[in-house]
């Protein structure tokens, strides 16, 4: 069977780009990865990788703890891949799904400079890479000892050009799922049979059969196994594959494969944002690094900013969402 995980990280920011990230496993039976793989989910014990809520980790306020996250993103990508990644764009070429749109939307939004593709390079935080190579070959031996294969991880990155244009007449929410499904079908491609999708709840929504039935799944016949406060399931069924949807309260703490994209989404969304921070920073270095979310950095951050981008000429719709 296979075990796809799926989150979604920048929902509610007013800069920087909407990350919907997909991780997928093949195994034998259902169980608990973190166990088997050896691997913590509390970053208070940092002799293991970690893999946990990507809010945990990828903190402003600790360099430590966003060390902790570039290393369990570096070692699933080079175990994965076999290469390490010296740029962003090597890096999001890679796992981006629609990495290639980029350049024609970066056409169309008609902003001669581009804020988010600011040259910067990787890693973020860390200081020492030797021990990538080495926690990749951890993984791998644990995943062979446990008959395990990691099939692979993509993402779709949404940006606020894309995002201002793709929100018109549809709420935020259903653009949002728009994504998961994307990834749910791009896995489905995968010759196997049986499927278990778990994804973490679209901004706490518990019934998400109208969904099912209207977006890239609707030909597949579709029935509710259960729909609790903190758990609703769905089983889908089309010629020979089965497959059962899971949209869970605070996914990340319950299922490995969603706090594992919830890990690479949130990196993704940091190296935009990382990006972003710069390119303004060259022109005022006083303007403080935002993380993009609707506080009074952010805030003050998008007014400091309003000349510049002016003279500029950055669209505003390449840079603010409208929702």
């Amino acid at each position: 069977m296979v075990i796809i995980g799926i989150d979604e990280n920048g929902y509610g920011p007013v800069l920087g780009p909407l990350v919907v990230t997909a991780t997928a496993f093949k195994v034998e039976k259902k169980e608990n990865l973190w166990q088997l793989l050896n691997l913590a989910k509390n970053p208070d014990y940092p002799e293991k990788l970690i893999v946990t809520d990507s809010k945990k980790l990828f903190s402003r306020n600790s360099l430590k703890r966003c060390q902790m996250g570039e290393t369990t993103v570096f070692s699933f990508f080079y175990l994965l891949f076999k290469t390490f990644p010296e740029s962003p764009d090597r890096f999001l070429s890679r796992v981006l799904l629609n990495f290639s749109l980029f350049p024609q939307l970066c056409k169309e939004s008609r902003t001669e400079y581009k804020p988010c593709w600011e040259e910067i390079s990787l890693p973020l935080w860390l200081k020492n890479k030797e021990g990538i190579k080495k926690e990749a070959e951890r993984l791998k031996k644990g995943l062979r000892r446990e008959k395990i294969k990691f099939l692979g991880l993509k993402s779709i990155c949404i940006c606020p050009f894309q995002f201002n244009r793709l929100v018109k007449g549809k709420s935020k929410s259903y653009l949002n799922y728009l994504q998961f499904e994307k990834l749910i079908s791009y896995f489905l491609q995968k010759k196997e049979k049986s499927f278990y999708i778990f994804a973490d709840r679209i901004g706490g929504q518990k019934r998400y059969l109208p969904l099912l039935k209207s977006g890239l799944l609707r030909n597949w016949s579709c029935r509710i196994l259960e729909e609790r406060e903190e758990i609703s399931s769905y089983r889908l069924s089309l010629k020979g594959k089965e497959v059962i949807i899971s949209f869970l309260q605070n996914g990340e703490e319950k299922e490995f494969s969603i706090a594992l994209s919830s890990l690479f989404g949130k990196y993704i969304r940091e190296i935009f944002m990382e990006r972003i921070n710069k390119f303004f920073q060259n022109y005022n270095p006083k303007l403080k690094s935002i993380s993009g979310y609707r506080d009074c950095l952010t805030k003050n951050f998008i007014e400091e900013t309003k000349d510049l981008r002016k003279k500029l000429k950055i669209s505003k719709e390449c840079f603010l969402r409208n929702v």
